[in-house]
C-alpha cells in the first residue's frame, strides 16, 4: 500500500506556507519576472515575527518547486522539458505545440515558451526572503534560537543553489540575484552575470549550506526525502563540480553519500518499478519533491493526457535492442520496455504513465500524486565512475575494473542485455561513453540526458563534439541535419536563448545570449 504522504503534516504545513507566501508577494500579471511587487508592504512587516512564521516560509520554498509560479511551466516541468527535449530520447507527437517542433529541430528562437526561467526565479525570491527576514526573527521571538535559524537558512540556501545550477546549465549567463523583492520600490532590472560568477555564488550557497544542514530530520522518510539534508546538498556538490570539471571535488561528494551507509538501490526484481517511482522515497531516493492528491504532478498530464511527445522508437532501440535470444519480455532489462516506454501505446512514456510493470495510472488527483526524482543513488555511483575516469591521464587497470565494477553493478539491477555490454574499453574515452550510455539507460526521462551529453561533448574544451553530432543524427528530421550541423560547433547554440520578454523590458540591461542576439 502507498505511504500516506507527510503523515506528520508536512504537507498541511507546505500548503499554508504556499498562502502565506501568496500574501507576501502578488507578482504582477505580466510576464516581467524582474518586477516582483508584493500585495501589500505592511503584511510583509507584521507576518515575520515568529519562528512558525519562518518555518512556514522554508515551507514556501518548497512548495514553490510544485507549481508554476510567475513562469508559464512549474520547476519539476522545466527540469523534464529542459532535461529531455533538446536530447533524444523525446519524439513529438499528436498536437504537439509549435515551440516543441522547432526544439526537436533545433530552430531555437527567444520566443520559445520553453525559454522560460519564470518558476525558477520565483522560488529563488522565496529563498531570498527567508534569507533576509529570518535573523530579525531572533529579537522577536524568544523561543527561537540561532541553530534552528541556521538550519532554515541552510535550507534556502541549498534550494537557492539548486536553482541556480539548473539555470546556468540552461542559459550559462544568467543574472544573479540574492535579494528579496519585498517593497514595489525595488527594479530588479539587472543584468546578467558570466557562468563563472554564478558557479561561484552555487559554491558559496552550498559550502555555507553545509555547514548547517541537518542529515536528518527525525520525522520519518519522507520529511528526509523531501526537505534538503546535508546528503541533498552533497548530491547537488558532486553534480556541480562533475559539471565545472573539478572531478577529484566531485568524487569526494560522492564517497560521501557511499560511505554513509544510508542508501543502496532497490532491488531490481518484478517489483522495482512499484518501488522506486511509485511507493516513492526509497531506500534509493537522496531528494524528491513530493506532489499529493491536493498538488498533482504535472508531468501526468504533459507525457500522458496532452500526448504532445513520445519516447523515440529508433533510439530506444539503440539504447535497448531487441534480444532474439530472450524468450519472455520479463527477462528483458527492467529499464526498457514497460520500465522507462511502453510500445504497445505507441511509445508512451511509462515513467508517467506506470504504476507497476504492467498496471497504469489513472486521470485522477490519487494516481497522479507521484513524486518527481530529483537524485537518487544510483545517479552517485554513476557520477563517481564518471569522475573516475575523467582524472585518468592514461589508462590504468586496476581504475578500470573500479570503474567497470560500478557500471556493471548498475547493469546487474537492471538485468541489462547482453548486447548492450561494452566489454572492457581500455580507454579514458572508452569508459567515458560506457557511463553516458549506461546514464542513459538508467534515467530515461527523468531529465537528466540532455545535461549528460552537454557535459561529455564539453569536457576537455569541447574535445567531443562528436557525442552531440551522433545525437542529432540519430533524432533530427533529415531535412534539418545539415542545418543542425553548422550550429553545433558554436558553443553558444548549446545553451537557450534569454526570455525575449525579459530582455525587451530590461532596458538594455539584460542582454540576449550571443548566439540568438540576430
Amino acid at each position: 500500500m502507498k505511504a500516506k504522504k507527510y503523515n506528520y503534516d508536512m504537507m498541511n504545513k507546505v500548503k499554508y506556507a504556499s498562502l502565506a507566501i501568496a500574501l507576501l508577494f502578488a507578482f504582477s500579471s505580466c510576464d516581467d519576472w524582474l518586477y516582483l511587487e508584493p500585495a501589500d508592504g505592511v503584511i510583509t512587516e507584521e507576518y515575520w515575527q515568529s519562528e512558525s512564521d519562518l518555518f512556514a516560509g522554508v515551507m514556501g520554498c518548497y512548495a514553490s518547486m510544485l507549481g508554476g509560479g510567475s513562469g508559464n511551466y512549474s520547476v519539476p516541468q522545466l527540469m523534464f522539458l529542459w532535461g529531455e527535449m533538446r536530447a533524444d530520447f523525446l519524439r513529438e507527437y499528436q498536437d504537439a505545440p509549435n515551440d516543441y517542433t522547432l526544439m526537436f529541430q533545433g530552430d531555437i528562437k527567444s520566443n520559445n515558451s520553453l525559454a522560460n526561467w519564470g518558476s525558477f526565479y520565483t522560488t529563488i525570491n522565496y529563498c531570498n526572503t527567508v534569507l533576509e527576514k529570518g535573523p530579525g526573527i531572533l529579537d522577536l521571538d524568544a523561543s527561537f534560537s540561532q541553530k534552528e535559524l541556521n538550519q532554515y537558512r541552510a535550507e534556502a540556501l541549498t534550494i537557492r543553489a539548486l536553482m541556480y545550477f539548473y539555470l546556468t546549465r540552461m542559459y550559462r549567463d544568467v543574472p544573479i540575484i540574492t535579494k528579496a523583492s519585498t517593497s514595489d520600490l525595488q527594479n530588479f532590472t539587472i543584468s546578467k552575470s558570466p557562468a563563472e560568477e554564478v558557479w561561484a555564488q552555487i559554491e558559496a550557497d552550498l559550502l555555507e549550506a553545509e555547514k548547517f544542514i541537518p542529515f536528518s530530520y527525525n520525522n520519518g522518510k519522507q520529511e528526509d526525502k523531501g526537505r534538503v539534508t546535508a546528503y541533498t546538498v552533497y548530491a547537488i556538490l558532486a553534480d556541480f563540480y562533475l559539471w565545472i570539471e573539478e572531478y577529484a571535488k566531485s568524487e569526494e561528494y560522492c564517497d560521501k553519500i557511499i560511505n554513509s551507509g544510508k542508501y543502496w538501490m532497490v532491488k531490481g526484481d518484478m517489483d522495482w518499478y512499484y518501488n522506486l517511482y511509485e511507493a516513492e522515497n526509497s531506500s534509493e531516493s537522496i531528494f524528491e519533491l513530493q506532489f499529493d492528491i491536493d498538488i498533482p504532478n504535472p508531468l501526468y498530464s504533459m507525457c500522458i493526457t496532452n500526448r504532445n511527445y513520445r519516447a523515440n522508437p529508433d533510439v530506444m532501440e539503440i539504447f535497448w535492442p531487441t534480444d532474439e535470444l530472450l524468450v519472455h519480455a520479463d527477462s528483458a532489462d527492467i529499464r526498457s520496455d514497460r520500465g522507462s516506454y511502453v510500445s504497445s501505446l505507441n511509445y508512451m512514456i511509462w515513467k508517467s504513465y506506470g504504476k507497476t510493470r504492467y498496471a497504469t495510472r489513472s486521470n485522477s488527483a490519487l494516481e497522479t500524486d507521484y513524486n518527481w526524482i530529483v537524485y537518487r543513488y544510483a545517479d552517485i555511483l554513476l557520477m563517481k565512475a564518471e569522475n573516475m575516469a575523467a582524472q585518468l591521464t592514461s589508462y590504468d587497470e586496476s581504475t578500470g575494473a573500479e570503474i567497470l565494477d560500478i557500471i556493471k553493478q548498475i547493469r546487474k539491477r537492471a538485468n541489462a542485455s547482453d548486447l548492450t555490454d561494452e566489454g572492457e574499453p581500455g580507454s579514458r574515452s572508452g569508459l567515458l561513453y560506457y557511463i553516458l550510455n549506461e546514464r542513459a539507460r538508467e534515467f530515461a526521462f527523468e531529465g537528466k540526458r540532455w545535461f549528460d551529453i552537454l557535459r561529455f561533448a564539453k569536457r576537455d574544451n569541447y574535445s567531443r563534439l562528436d557525442a552531440l553530432i551522433t545525437m542529432y543524427e540519430t533524432c533530427a528530421p533529415s531535412d534539418k541535419l545539415i542545418s543542425i550541423q553548422s550550429k553545433i560547433n558554436n558553443p553558444d547554440f548549446h545553451y537557450l536563448p534569454l526570455p525575449e520578454t525579459d530582455v525587451l523590458n530590461s532596458g538594455g540591461k539584460l542582454e540576449q545570449n550571443p548566439y540568438y542576439a540576430k
